[in-house]
């Protein structure tokens, strides 16, 4: 029996099954799920819903039926010890509403009508505080959740979503794909007696501007309710600010060390960041890909800062986006950030 492979695949999916009740909406690491090529991924695609428990036992017994040279051959033995998976991914949705609405964020997605999740209709995030809303990012395409990509972005919404008054961003690095979904991005309670101008990170990623045509288009602006929408060319950071107002612009100019060396003895590894602007009183995140930096360094000058990541998140090599968030301020981003080899 192959059992080496065997418990290695058990633990990838014993990791998973944790990682699936965490909260999702805190901008805290959550620990490794499993690769995008895993093939965890197949069976969840099989599955309408995380409560469709048959639909991932058969697609579990599919795969070990098809690959028993994974698993020794004992095909009946290793259903068995999966298939308590299956029912900790049912507790998915239940876990993941409840910490949402602590964090003062409600879904379509948790509707009673999304029997599959492969399409959701009429879908929308909208975050409020205090009982006040702040802005909804809303798709008037269906969107297949059942998928790695997306579930790792609901794993790590509070890092791919950020709201603030008269401020949206989504992290396009790792999300371009949800561009295509028909995006509506709303900004509630502002104060401005006419359209504001808004601001946006460049397509590139790089630096700030004032928004232009590609940026952005269908913009409705009610003064009397404080109501502003938009459809976004591309995802990036959008602040919107009183007409004529100049803006200080983040910019990127230079990361090093550009290459690490993935060391599984190694705890963590720090890059710098040099800059424009890189800096917010209520401070910054720094992200690579999916993963938030543990520890995030800077000051007044907004020059350089410096961001320390754990070393496990990063065994996948290649190249990684890097992103850097100032809440309520901006957002800059380097396409290919950091390479890890």
């Amino acid at each position: 029996m192959k059992q080496k492979k065997k418990k290695a695949i058990l633990a990838s999916l014993a990791i998973f099954a944790m990682v699936a009740l965490a909260t999702p909406v805190v901008a805290e690491d959550r620990g490794p799920m499993p690769a995008e090529d895993d093939f965890f991924w197949d069976v969840f695609a099989a599955m309408t819903t995380p409560e469709d428990y048959s639909g991932c036992v058969s697609a579990l017994n599919t795969y070990i039926t098809n690959h028993p040279e994974e698993f020794g051959g004992n095909v009946s033995e290793v259903l068995a010890q999966m298939t308590e998976m299956c029912v900790q991914v049912g507790l998915m949705r239940t876990d993941m509403q409840t910490n949402m609405t602590a964090e003062g964020v409600v879904t379509s997605l948790f509707d009673a009508g999304n029997t599959n999740w492969h399409a959701i209709s009429g879908l929308y995030f909208q975050k409020s505080e205090n009982g006040a809303p702040m802005g909804r990012i809303s798709f008037s395409q269906p969107v297949d959740f059942m998928s790695y990509r997306f579930f790792t972005f609901m794993n790590n919404f509070g890092n791919m979503v950020q709201f603030d008054d008269g401020y949206i961003s989504l992290n396009a690095a790792m999300v371009p794909d949800m561009i295509n979904y028909g995006t509506t991005f709303t900004m509630y309670g502002l104060d401005f007696p006419t359209t504001p101008d808004i601001y946006v990170t460049t397509a590139g990623g790089s630096t700030m501007r004032k928004a232009n045509n590609s940026d952005l288009s269908g913009i409705s602006y009610n003064s009397a309710t404080g109501e502003l929408s938009f459809t976004p060319g591309h995802f990036s950071a959008f602040k919107a600010v009183a007409k004529g107002t100049k803006v200080k612009k983040m910019k990127i100019s230079s990361v090093k060390k550009k290459t690490i060396k993935y060391n599984a003895n190694q705890s963590s590894f720090t890059i710098t960041v040099k800059g424009t602007s890189l800096y917010s009183a209520s401070g910054l995140t720094c992200m690579l890909g999916f993963n938030s930096a543990n520890v995030v360094t800077s000051n007044v000058k907004g020059k350089k800062i410096t961001c320390q990541f754990d070393m496990s998140n990063f065994s996948a090599t290649g190249w990684y986006p890097l992103t850097v968030t100032a809440p309520g301020v901006g957002e800059v981003r380097k396409t290919n950030g950091v390479k890890i080899k």
